[in-house]
């Protein structure tokens, strides 16, 4: 079975898993709505007394004329009243409407549960200790409980949040999908690589793409607008820009070209094309990436880097210093940014072997140590400097450990991507 094969079918068995068979949820107010027996404004308070007596389980009983609900009598309010001293002589050969609530709710047994929960909200605690009557064109049919309206809707917004979920993992999968080449890439023509890549939700808005081409390994970290589903749908259009855009062919790939023509497909396609009639109010969005995007020569002496606002982080074999490399301050795609914008590729010189790191604002933003700051380029310039000798591979996972231990009980605040790689002759494939 080829990778292809292997992808469809777990595409297929997620899509199957969002529509397994679940219990019916309870979603109108008839199927809350019990057939309890009622009694007329011919019952006595002494005959109501005896029926509560007689079933201790019951907690309310309508009354009902001529088969329309005019009351609820309630049974804790009811025997308050009747024990009172002399109540059963004065009351007990009364009417039992003597201490009926005569405004009880009372709904169409085709009530949404959520129409009847904000009924409910509205009658305030009444719902929840007297229930409710449901009827079918006017005519009583039964009482329902507020323990049964509660469990209702407990059920329907854990159904709710049972399909959220299965989608999120079902775009999981899918955003997944679109890494896998890029994936298979990395470890066949960069060994020495690491690649955190943490989404703040299940899905999230960094991504990276990886192709192999004559005129070297090209790259690309972004990092979209938003988290989670939003997030994710927009890597998916940088991604499919990039599918359709670089040719594994071309030997001449130019990063910053190629960064400009991206933002000129994303404004294309989120309808955020500039123009001089278009005020910032009237805009109806304005979405896009930073992205840092670059080609590695076949003997890993030199690299062509182009960014939009993220820092290649360098650290050449023999030399303490460690080198900054940033980006232009324009993002791409954004209603703001022109359609016609450019972004300079910049020509970075390697020692034979160097150490590269793009990060992602995700780890240059996430608040966290002692003093609840944000963690920063120049905390990454150390870590790395003191870590310049060890592998790629293991100074990412030496840094995930870092990051976490720097988070603490900090909520994470972004998509968290970090691409690191050492390059030398031998080790380019």
């Amino acid at each position: 079975m080829t990778h292809i094969d292997r992808l469809y079918d777990s595409l297929a068995a997620g899509a199957a898993d969002l529509h397994t068979a679940q219990p019916p949820l309870v979603t109108r107010a008839e199927q809350l709505g019990n057939p309890t027996e009622p009694v007329s404004p011919e019952h006595t308070n002494e005959e109501v007394r005896a029926l509560f007596a007689r079933h201790e389980a019951q907690e309310t009983v309508a009354v009902v004329e001529e088969g329309r609900p005019i009351g609820l009598i309630n049974r804790n309010t009811f025997m308050e009243h009747y024990a009172r001293p002399f109540a059963r002589d004065v009351f007990g050969r009364k009417s039992c409407i003597a201490f009926m609530d005569k405004s009880p709710v009372v709904v169409d047994r085709d009530t949404p549960i959520e129409t009847l929960v904000k009924i409910a909200v509205e009658a305030g605690t009444r719902v929840l200790q007297d229930g409710f009557i449901t009827t079918a064109h006017g005519q009583y049919l039964g009482l329902g409980t507020g323990y049964g309206l509660m469990k209702a809707m407990s059920d329907i917004e854990a159904e709710k949040t049972r399909q959220l979920l299965s989608s999120i993992s079902y775009a999981s999968l899918i955003q997944r999908s679109h890494l896998a080449e890029s994936d298979r890439v990395l470890r066949a023509h960069l060994p020495d690589h690491g690649l955190l890549w943490q989404p703040r939700d299940v899905v999230g808005g960094d991504a990276y793409f990886f192709r192999h081409t004559p005129g070297g390994l090209l790259g690309c970290v972004f990092d979209c607008t938003g988290h989670g589903v939003p997030g994710a749908f927009m890597t998916l259009i940088a991604l499919s820009f990039l599918e359709q855009a670089i040719d594994p062919a071309n030997p001449a790939v130019d990063p910053g070209a190629t960064l400009s023509a991206m933002n000129r497909y994303i404004k294309r396609v989120l309808q955020q094309r500039a123009s001089e009639d278009d005020a910032p109010a009237e805009k109806e969005s304005s979405d896009g990436l930073d992205a840092a995007l670059f080609l590695l020569a076949p003997d890993g002496r030199s690299v062509q880097f182009a960014s939009a606002r993220l820092t290649l982080v360098v650290a050449h074999e023999g030399s303490e210093e460690v080198l900054l490399v940033d980006g232009d301050k324009a993002g791409i795609g954004y209603a703001d940014t022109p359609d016609d914008q450019a972004w300079t590729t910049q020509q970075v010189p390697l020692a034979r072997h160097s150490m590269l790191l793009i990060p992602t604002d995700g780890v240059i933003d996430q608040i966290g140590g002692p003093k609840h700051i944000a963690h920063g380029k120049r905390r990454l310039v150390q870590f790395l400097a003191e870590r310049r000798g060890t592998s790629a591979r293991a100074l990412c996972a030496d840094f995930a450990e870092h990051f976490a231990q720097w988070q603490g009980s900090q909520r994470r605040r972004d998509d968290v991507s970090l691409l690191a790689f050492r390059t030398s002759a031998e080790a380019l494939a």
